[in-house]
């Protein structure tokens, strides 16, 4: 299974050093919208411009930026 790195970018970057393994581009976007959304909902002062996931492959090629966001309403 491919590795794919999810950092944080924005205001308060944090870099995945780890990764995660995904089945594929469609888990590794599914799996960074549950992290921008965790962290939005847990963190609603970081959902703002700027701030996102960067979805990366194990090239460290950018794959999606996903914006933070909250589920609650």
């Amino acid at each position: 299974m491919p590795r794919y790195f999810f950092h944080l970018a924005g205001d308060i970057p944090a870099h995945d050093v780890l990764g995660h393994d995904c089945a594929d581009d469609k888990d590794a976007r599914d799996h960074g919208s549950f992290i921008a959304h965790r962290i939005g909902t847990e963190k609603p002062e970081m959902v703002r411009d700027g701030n996102f996931i960067s979805v990366r492959d194990e090239g460290d090629s950018e794959l999606f930026r996903i914006p933070l966001a909250s589920t609650n309403v």
